[in-house]
C-alpha cells in the first residue's frame, strides 16, 4: 500500500504556533506604528495652531506704530489696533479738499501704486502724509475718514506720474473724505488705509480656546462682526500679549517698541489618561516706531 507523506499532528501544532506568534508580532508592531502616527498627527495639530497664529500675528502688528495711537486696546489676551488695509498715493485733489483721486489699482497698473489687502469702505481711516510748510516743525500724517466707498472709473492723467498710458489714466478711483486736505498737502502724498480690528483669546461654541479675530467699521448696522477663529485650539491662557521696549522691558501699551507673543497649545493624548502633547512658542514683534 502506497503512502502520502504528510504532517504529523505535533507538527501541525508547532507550526500553529508559530504562525500566532509572528502574527501578533506582527499586530504589536502595527499598533505601535499606528501610535506614532497618531502622536505625529497630535504634534502637528498644536504646531500648527502655534505657527498659524505666530505668521498672522506678526503680519498684522508690524505696521503698528504706538506712537501714533495705533494701538486702541491693550491687554494679556487682546490687541485692538489699526488694520493696515492698503495704501496708495494723492493723484489729484479737488478744489474743496474734500475728494481726490487715486492711480489704478495693481490689477489695472504696470506701476500699481494704490494696493488694496481688502477694498476700503465709508467710515474706513485714511491717514495721509502732510510734509508740512515753513510754519510747520515737522512732517505728520493727518487723520481722515472715507465719507463713502472708493468709486472706480476716476481719472488719473498721465501727467500726473502715476499712469502711463490713456487706459491706466481711467481706471483710477476717487475718494471723499473727511475733513477735508489741508493746504500744505500735495498731490503725490502718500496715504494709508486702515480699519479697527482686533485679535482675541476666545472660547468658541465647542468649548475649546481659539485665536479669534473681528473688525469693526461704524457705517455697519452691526458695527463690530462676529469673532472668527484665526488659528487654534489653544490652552485657556495660550495666547498671551506682553508690551516691551527696545531693551526686552516691559513697558506701557503707548510706548512699546515690541509686542511680545506667547502661545501654547495641547493636544489630548491617543488613550484616556496618556498624556498630553503640548507645544509653545515665543516671540517679538517690531512695530514701526
Amino acid at each position: 500500500m502506497l503512502r502520502r507523506p504528510g504532517f504529523s499532528l505535533v507538527e501541525l501544532l508547532v507550526a500553529m504556533v508559530l504562525a500566532c506568534a509572528i502574527a501578533a508580532a506582527a499586530m504589536d508592531s502595527l499598533v505601535r506604528q499606528q501610535r506614532a502616527f497618531a502622536a505625529s498627527a497630535r504634534a502637528s495639530v498644536a504646531r500648527g495652531a502655534i505657527h498659524q497664529a505666530a505668521e498672522v500675528l506678526t503680519s498684522d502688528l508690524r505696521p503698528l506704530s504706538p506712537r501714533d495711537s495705533d494701538i486702541y486696546l491693550a491687554a494679556p489676551d487682546k490687541i485692538e489696533f489699526r488694520l493696515l488695509l492698503g495704501a496708495s498715493v494723492l493723484c489729484t485733489i479737488s478744489p474743496a479738499r474734500d475728494a481726490a483721486t487715486l492711480p489704478p489699482t495693481r490689477a489695472a497698473s504696470a506701476l500699481g501704486l494704490t494696493a488694496w489687502v481688502a477694498a476700503p469702505q465709508a467710515g474706513d481711516t485714511l491717514l495721509v502724509f502732510d510734509p508740512g510748510g515753513p510754519g510747520l516743525a515737522d512732517d505728520r500724517w493727518t487723520r481722515h475718514v472715507l465719507t463713502a466707498d472708493p468709486a472706480p472709473g476716476a481719472r488719473c492723467p498721465a501727467t500726473s506720474g502715476f499712469t502711463t498710458t490713456a487706459l491706466e489714466a481711467g481706471a483710477g478711483w476717487s475718494i471723499a473724505i473727511r475733513p477735508p486736505l489741508a493746504a500744505t498737502v500735495p498731490a503725490g502724498s502718500p496715504i494709508r488705509f486702515f480699519r479697527r480690528a482686533r485679535f482675541e483669546l476666545y472660547r468658541a461654541a465647542d468649548a475649546r480656546w481659539y485665536l479669534g479675530f473681528f473688525d469693526c467699521l461704524a457705517t455697519r448696522a452691526t458695527p463690530c462682526a462676529v469673532v472668527q477663529p484665526v488659528a487654534g485650539p489653544f490652552d485657556p491662557s495660550g495666547v498671551r500679549f506682553t508690551y516691551l521696549d527696545s531693551l526686552g522691558a516691559v513697558t506701557a501699551p503707548a510706548a512699546a517698541s515690541l509686542v511680545g507673543i506667547e502661545l501654547h497649545a495641547s493636544t489630548p493624548g491617543a488613550t484616556s489618561g496618556a498624556a498630553p502633547w503640548h507645544d509653545s512658542l515665543r516671540t517679538a514683534v517690531a512695530m514701526r516706531d
